[in-house]
């Protein structure tokens, strides 16, 4: 078990401060709660609150919605994403082909 550098608690699993290297348990893990010699670090990084969202779309968008994509290249349509469709059909006809072929050649199904 490790103990925190603040406030001397043991704890099994210790959170390691980003910004000073310290050990700390979870009620001093954030920077402001151990007096972190890095708060400068951590007070510049933005937070989370109301109008932010962390989302796939292209980063942190500070202005209530979500950032727009910033990937470049033609816009994909939903059915393009799926190719199992495609594939699906191309099996389907593959089968029949060598059905048809099958009976062509004399063979009985059945």
């Amino acid at each position: 078990m490790t103990r925190c550098d603040n406030c001397g608690s043991e704890t099994t699993l210790p959170f390691t401060c980003q910004h000073c290297g310290g050990k700390f348990c979870a009620d001093c893990r954030l920077p402001p709660n151990h007096n972190c010699t890095g708060i400068v670090s951590w007070n510049s990084k933005p937070r989370p609150s109301v109008g932010m969202s962390y989302s796939r779309g292209g980063g942190v968008s500070a202005t209530g919605g979500i950032a727009t994509d910033t990937r470049r290249g033609p816009a994909k349509k939903a059915a393009d994403g799926i190719p199992y469709l495609k594939i699906m059909i191309a099996v389907i006809i593959l089968i029949l082909l060598g059905l048809a072929g099958l009976m062509l050649a004399g063979f009985r199904i059945g």
